[in-house]
């Protein structure tokens, strides 16, 4: 716990705190050896996240792309209307 405080410059009761939510989460599990509390990652459901977010992300991307080749459309368009109308 010590490394991690001098690492992140907080009060052990911060660290402390962070780490109850990460373990409560199931990202990291403590373990005990001699007076040391090792704390160990577990990135397992990071990386479902991840994949859930990459889903997504696409999906988004292609509703932008697609967002913005409509108002493209529009502005072509709205270009030819007015071009028009100063004739």
């Amino acid at each position: 716990m010590n490394d991690l405080v001098a690492a992140f410059d907080l009060k052990q009761p911060t660290i402390s705190k962070h780490l109850k939510v990460l373990e409560h989460a199931g990202l990291v599990s403590r373990g005990r050896d001699a007076q040391f509390r090792p704390v160990r990652l577990n990135a397992a459901p990071l990386r479902e996240v991840a994949q859930w977010v990459g889903n997504y992300e696409r999906f988004w991307e292609e509703r932008l792309d697609q967002l913005g080749d409509y108002a493209r459309e529009l502005q072509r368009k709205e270009t030819r209307h007015a071009k028009r109308k100063h004739k």
